[in-house]
């Protein structure tokens, strides 16, 4: 079997996993895929001070595609809290076929935690997106709760 055989799932990051870095650790066997615009989402860092996504007719956010195995997607389940009911998991139909979303429970905006803010502005960056998203991105910095 091929390792491209075993990647099953394409997931979309639009937080601190559009940092390569990070997904080496969590998810050693990703690969990167397409940056996509998911229109029709508003990016927001939460109460808890992590990224989710807002559905909100009008606005653009920007997410990268990772290809997962199963053992990758059981990694991300884990460290987003699926379990615990911090993150649920989505499919959306986007960039050409279904993907894997993780939205947070927690809706509140609030300010960004420690060092996370940089981490998804340096991984958005990275991956080419647009200035004006990432000065969107950036405004979080001020942000208090």
């Amino acid at each position: 079997m091929t390792a491209a055989a075993l990647l099953t799932r394409r997931y979309i990051a639009y937080g601190s996993n559009l940092c390569t870095d990070q997904m080496a650790r969590r998810c050693p066997a990703a690969v990167p895929g397409q940056v996509l615009r998911l229109e029709g989402w508003r990016f927001i860092i939460n109460g808890e001070g992590f990224a989710t996504l807002l559905p909100q007719e009008g606005s653009l956010a920007w997410g990268l595609v990772w290809h997962l195995t199963e053992a990758c997607e059981a990694a991300l389940d884990t460290y987003e809290g699926v379990e615990t009911g911090e993150y649920r998991k989505v499919e959306w139909p986007v960039g050409g076929g279904p993907a894997l979303v993780y939205l947070a429970a927690d809706q509140r905006p609030g300010p960004p935690r420690a060092g996370y803010l940089e981490r998804i502005l340096a991984g958005a960056a990275a991956w080419g997106m647009p200035p004006d998203y990432l000065a969107e991105l950036g405004s979080w910095a001020g942000t208090r709760g």
